[in-house]
């Protein structure tokens, strides 16, 4: 863990703060990483582009001027903190830190999830709450990280990470994009979030790092008081579009038929 910052290489004094914290479990470590790693890091991201890698963008009403890098062989540098954060000795003190029972990392990298994202200017994405599932294993998506990489950032860009009540309508937290910072959230079928749309006033990318972890068990949240129902149920990545007509534009079936999947399983799960 050489790469991550010393003061969080045991994240127990945290806990508290983590479980409190509103509207579901979640932290924000600033200096997250070393100052030497995010100084190459910064060095890093004054030549690179990612032209020359796989990926996939997205441009709709609730993703736009979005990147990820699916399928990506990506450059040293960033994979080296994804591997860390995949370790077996981060996982334990995830688990140490936000008491649940069983914590695991993915094994299909970059290929079925994407770790990294860039967004440009004027991009936005909006209320949404993630997949819930290890695409292979079928097991529960738990517990979210991200970092946030760009080596500059005003807040006047935007780009803050909201946080959602659990119908994923009504703001309750804005998490300000602040270079090399890190938030770890609880992921449950409420935990929407989304991105402040970006400012035109700049020409920087919001750079971002994404990594998941998965439970052994289907009730994992069991010991955890939410202000949201502790169930786990099957879904997709579900988005809260603004207006709802939206849904009926073709463009956007596949929000439309995931919305109505994930509405169908909430209400079995009850």
């Amino acid at each position: 863990m050489n790469n991550i910052n010393k003061k969080y290489h045991n994240l127990k004094n945290f806990s508290d703060s983590f479980k409190n914290a509103k509207p579901f479990p979640h932290v924000i470590l600033d200096d997250f990483l070393n100052e030497k790693y995010f100084s190459n890091l910064k060095k890093y991201f004054n030549e690179y582009s990612n032209t020359n890698l796989d990926g996939r963008n997205f441009n709709s009403n609730a993703e736009k001027s979005k990147w990820i890098s699916l399928n990506s062989n990506l450059p040293e540098e960033i994979s080296k903190i994804i591997s860390t954060l995949n370790d077996k000795m981060w996982i334990s003190n995830l688990i140490r830190f936000t008491g649940l029972k069983s914590l695991n990392a993915t094994s299909v990298g970059n290929k079925l999830l994407a770790n990294y994202h860039e967004m440009k200017p004027g991009g936005v994405l909006t209320s949404h709450v993630d997949h819930s599932s290890e695409p292979v294993t079928g097991m529960p998506h738990i517990l979210n990280i991200i970092l946030f990489i760009s080596p500059q950032w005003e807040s006047n860009y935007g780009g803050a990470t909201l946080f959602y009540d659990q119908w994923g309508k009504k703001v309750i937290k804005k998490i300000e994009y602040i270079p090399n910072r890190g938030i770890i959230f609880l992921h449950n079928p409420y935990s929407f979030h989304g991105v402040e749309c970006l400012n035109l006033n700049h020409n920087y990318l919001r750079r971002s790092i994404y990594v998941d972890y998965y439970s052994d068990s289907f009730q994992p949240y069991k010991n955890f008081n939410l202000n949201s129902p502790n169930h786990w149920f099957e879904h997709g990545t579900t988005f809260k579009l603004e207006n709802f007509i939206d849904y009926l534009r073709p463009s956007h079936f596949n929000y439309t038929k995931a919305l109505i999947k994930y509405n169908i399983n909430r209400i079995l799960s009850n």
